[in-house]
């Protein structure tokens, strides 16, 4: 098995361990939705990027604070992308009320053509990533920025439903 398809196979076995593990609990059923909309900056920005930095995710959160989303964006070179991804959020209760840290795994599709080797691991236009972030909540309305390995930071604004 090639290196980027055993990465790939072993991210994805991680991604589906909190679903297995709830086998009592069907991974459809969640607590709420979530929306999502923002943008993203560089750390170092280049000629290359160009276009809208536009973010949006849709995101299923089950009431253990796991959840499951899609994302849509334009990358860094205005390619039409998607970020397919699991996650578990960890609240602050007691100390920092509405404040919390999160983190997602999944697979990025739709680096391609020059820009293919801009992210890592990019095998057949399919990546692993990891993206960590904080943020704050109060009642259906949230903030959060995510790190974006050494190229950026993610900033959104969230709405349950």
């Amino acid at each position: 098995m090639h290196i980027h398809s055993m990465t790939r196979f072993i991210l994805c076995l991680a991604l589906l361990y909190p679903f297995a593990a709830q086998a009592e609990e069907r991974w459809y059923n969640y607590d709420h939705l979530m929306f999502s909309a923002g943008t993203y900056i560089h750390y170092d920005p280049d000629d290359d990027h160009k276009g809208n930095r536009i973010f949006a995710s849709l995101e299923a959160v089950k009431a253990n604070n796991w959840s499951y989303g899609l994302a849509l964006f334009n990358n860094s070179f205005d390619q039409f992308s998607q970020y397919l991804y699991g996650g578990k959020t960890w609240n602050f209760h007691g100390r920092l009320d509405g404040f919390h840290a999160k983190i997602t795994a999944g697979l990025i599709h739709g680096y391609k053509g020059e820009f293919k080797d801009k992210i890592p691991n990019n095998g057949e236009g399919i990546a692993p990533a990891i993206i960590p972030g904080i943020g704050y909540k109060k009642g259906r309305f949230g903030g959060d920025v995510f790190i974006l390995g050494i190229s950026g930071l993610l900033f959104t604004v969230s709405m349950d439903f």
